[in-house]
């Protein structure tokens, strides 16, 4: 009664992309048990502690594919053999495309800021939706805490066998300086993973984590061009989305990427309109800068100068070239192990942009709209 196998069959790999509903997605997994009682529930559920069925509403995340918007909607598994079974794995946006359902063909009526209904496309109040996404990235950086030890010890037939008690030994990281000793854990540490001779894993050890996903609706008298500008860009400023009353999302600066802009001519009761919506996905635990480790086989004495510089092969004691990188110091020589315990190169990948107030004011969607159709 368990699961002994979990992988990805290729050939039942494929996508679909459709206009102005996004991708959809079909993976084919291929799961075997080791009893042939084993039924549709066990599958769905199948982990064989490497590899897993997704669960419904995790973001399509396969191989070397990455897709924020695109979400388990179903998981049917059909049996092959007794004790083999195909699961195909459905992914793709979870709102439905719009469907008109008012009088003669136009959509409903919607609310104005007060929350009063109104026929009027342009006065009705921005819609807003807040979510989280489940993303994996690599787990480069953590907060050393200790070690853990299994040990062994003899049966009554003088037999070793595992005693699993976990033993916690806090103490001496692999690396020498900031740690959290109290073994709560926190990234903000910066500690690099590495083995306890400061060879980082390769490949690196992953971690789940959720974004935040904002999506707002609103609706224009004109198309928002210039907003086509943000897009794939991240806040320089803190930003604290509100909708006039409330607050309802919350970004620190650099993790709020713009990933979307979109609008399209529609008709309301005879009023021409830019049903216009603008995607957010907001990561407060990494932000969308990227720090990368320094590390390397060579290094140059050097300091601060061109890749031009003179560079030389970091080699052991033997003189032998290294097998791994080390730990450099950020100006192109070897990290001091006593001084520090990793520099991290920051670079930024996006263009960056205050998106509050007079950079966009994106932050307040219905005075932002307000502001566009000339109501204040």
């Amino acid at each position: 009664m368990a699961v002994t196998s979990v992988k990805i069959l290729h050939s039942g790999w494929s996508g679909t992309e459709t206009a102005g509903s996004g991708i959809t997605f079909n993976v084919v997994y291929q799961v075997e048990v080791d009893d042939r009682n084993d039924g549709p529930l066990t599958i769905i559920n199948a982990d064989d502690g490497t590899n897993r069925i997704p669960m419904p509403n995790e973001s399509y995340n396969v191989g070397n594919d990455v897709d924020a918007f695109a979400f388990v909607k179903s998981v049917s598994p059909a049996p092959v053999s007794e004790k083999v079974w195909n699961v195909t794995v459905t992914y793709g946006p979870l709102e439905p495309p719009e469907s008109p359902d008012g009088p003669n063909g136009q959509e409903p009526d919607g609310l104005d800021p007060d929350d009063q209904p109104t026929d009027d496309p342009i006065s009705e109040a921005p819609k807003i939706s807040v979510t989280a996404v489940n993303v994996k990235r690599a787990a480069n950086v953590s907060a050393y805490i200790g070690q853990v030890h299994n040990r062994t010890q003899p049966d009554e037939n003088g037999v070793e066998i595992e005693v699993n008690d976990n033993q916690f030994i806090s103490g001496t990281p692999p690396v020498q300086l900031t740690t959290t000793p109290d073994g709560k854990g926190g990234i903000k540490d910066k500690t690099p993973i590495t083995n306890s001779v400061f060879t980082v894993f390769d490949p690196p050890p992953e971690i789940d984590y959720s974004q935040i996903r904002v999506i707002i609706k609103m609706n224009l008298n004109e198309p928002p061009i210039d907003w086509l500008d943000f897009v794939n860009s991240v806040n320089t400023e803190q930003i604290i989305f509100t909708n006039g009353v409330d607050d309802f999302a919350f970004a620190r600066p650099f993790a709020c990427r713009c990933l979307a802009v979109s609008y399209n001519e529609r008709i309301k009761n005879g009023v021409l309109f830019f049903a216009t919506d603008i995607e957010f996905l907001i990561d407060n635990l990494f932000t969308h800068r990227l720090d990368i480790l320094d590390r390397g086989y060579c290094q140059t004495s050097n300091k601060r100068v061109s890749e031009a510089a003179t560079k030389n092969n970091i080699v052991d004691e033997s003189g032998s070239p290294l097998a791994e990188p080390v730990l450099l110091d950020g100006q192109g020589g070897q990290l001091d192990l006593e001084e520090l315990d990793a520099v991290y190169l920051r670079y930024a990948v996006y263009p960056e942009f205050d998106f509050n107030g007079e950079g966009w004011g994106i932050n307040n969607p219905l005075e932002l709209q307000q502001k566009m159709n000339g109501n204040n």
